[in-house]
């Protein structure tokens, strides 16, 4: 793993050092410190999430990051800034980081990450000290929000506090964006945030590469993906294995199973599963423009966050989800960006290369250079309109 992701983000700079900053963009002058819970290459999403924004943010827009890590003193190597401390010392950190300037901080939330119920308190607190100074504009990217369950799961009796920990972060916020309309819908509804912007929907993107242009279908190989952490793709088996005369019906010839931490089966239906392990993003990236399906097991009202769909969506590969859904959720429907396997068995080939680029076209919308336009465009209007509280800290 660790040659991989050597690779992995070495293949990141030089992407980096292809693309071109305009002339007049100044990096020392335009930053983002981006808060995270922990800082994994190639092992946590969040992390890609954010070290990806960065990436994109400096070669796009001029735009320098520096990480804040709050819950982990795990290091790595990254071509950017990184410092490790308590969410108490954040306020600190940050007036450090940004020479002591007014400037903007981005905070990407997944509760479990900051606190082991669930329930960020800490960083509530630390995020209202921040506030208080008024040196830092803030933005959240609320990955998750609070979880659900039955009275007899600790989910159940920890939703309050992770509830109130949220309303007291978007208190302090002036920019709120999440990647689902049912996240969005809450954060409008039971939050009062620090702006009276509305909450900024954008779906996540994709963690392995995207295609400026699908290859058609005809000239892929007729082979279906499982991509992801080992339990989503174990779930994702245990779904494919009652699909055997479905996956014939669709020409499937052989099976990619990619990612690390499960031992999957050797066939499926007679069908060979090929052991891939894991993967530098740009080798998965290569897999996913040859093949022509990409399977999945997930909650469909939450497709729009799973960074498993996304890399499907951003290759054109045809999405194949194991839970059947009616209607639309968030821009998505059944049977044209993506199928059910009840659905799929009787599909001719124009419709599934409809469906490839059908889902291609929604991911667009939400691509990574649209997150880091919306950053940027933010960090130009706090740029042209300082607010009023702001402190010297000179």
């Amino acid at each position: 793993m660790d040659a991989n992701r050597r690779r992995f983000f070495q293949s990141l700079r030089q992407d980096d050092r292809r693309r071109k900053v305009p002339a007049n963009m100044n990096s020392a002058d335009r930053m983002l410190i981006q808060v995270v819970p922990r800082l994994l290459p190639a092992r946590c999403g969040v992390s890609d999430h954010a070290i990806l924004l960065a990436t994109e943010l400096k070669s796009r827009f001029g735009i320098d990051t520096a990480f804040v890590v709050l819950n982990s003193e795990e290091r790595c190597s990254l071509p950017f800034r990184v410092v490790h401390c308590a969410p108490e010392q954040l306020a600190e950190t940050c007036r450090s980081l940004n020479g002591k300037r007014p400037g903007a901080i981005l905070i990407h939330l997944s509760g479990y990450g900051y606190a082991a119920d669930g329930a960020p308190l800490r960083l509530a607190s630390a995020l209202e000290r921040l506030r208080a100074d008024g040196g830092f504009r803030i933005g959240v990217f609320f990955h998750e929000l609070s979880a659900s369950g039955m009275p007899w799961t600790s989910a159940f009796w920890h939703a309050r506090r992770q509830k109130r920990a949220l309303r007291r972060i978007a208190a302090t916020c002036e920019l709120a964006v999440t990647n689902i309309r049912v996240h969005v819908d809450w954060l409008e509804r039971e939050t009062v945030r620090a702006s009276a912007s509305p909450v900024v929907y954008l779906p996540v993107f994709s963690l392995v590469g995207e295609a400026q242009q699908p290859v058609p279908l005809a000239q892929r190989d007729p082979v279906m993906v499982v991509f992801g952490l080992g339990v989503t793709r174990q779930k994702a088996f245990k779904e494919l294995l009652a699909l055997g005369s479905t996956l014939e019906q669709i020409g499937v010839r052989q099976i990619l199973d990619i990612g690390p931490e499960f031992e999957a089966p050797g066939e499926v239906a007679g069908i060979p599963v090929r052991r891939m392990g894991a993967l530098p993003a740009e080798e998965i990236a290569g897999h996913f423009e040859r093949s022509t399906f990409g399977f999945l097991s997930y909650t469909p009202y939450c497709l729009a966050k799973s960074g498993v769909f996304a890399g499907y969506c951003a290759h054109g590969l045809v999405p194949v989800n194991a839970q059947h859904f009616q209607g639309e959720i968030d821009g998505l429907k059944e049977g044209e960006n993506l199928f059910s396997p009840q659905a799929i068995g009787a599909m001719e080939p124009a419709g599934l290369e409809r469906c490839s680029m059908a889902a291609w076209r929604w991911y667009s919308g939400h691509a990574l250079s649209n997150h880091a336009a919306a950053y940027a465009r933010w960090i130009d209007a706090m740029e042209s309109a300082p607010q009023s509280a702001d402190r010297n800290y000179e």
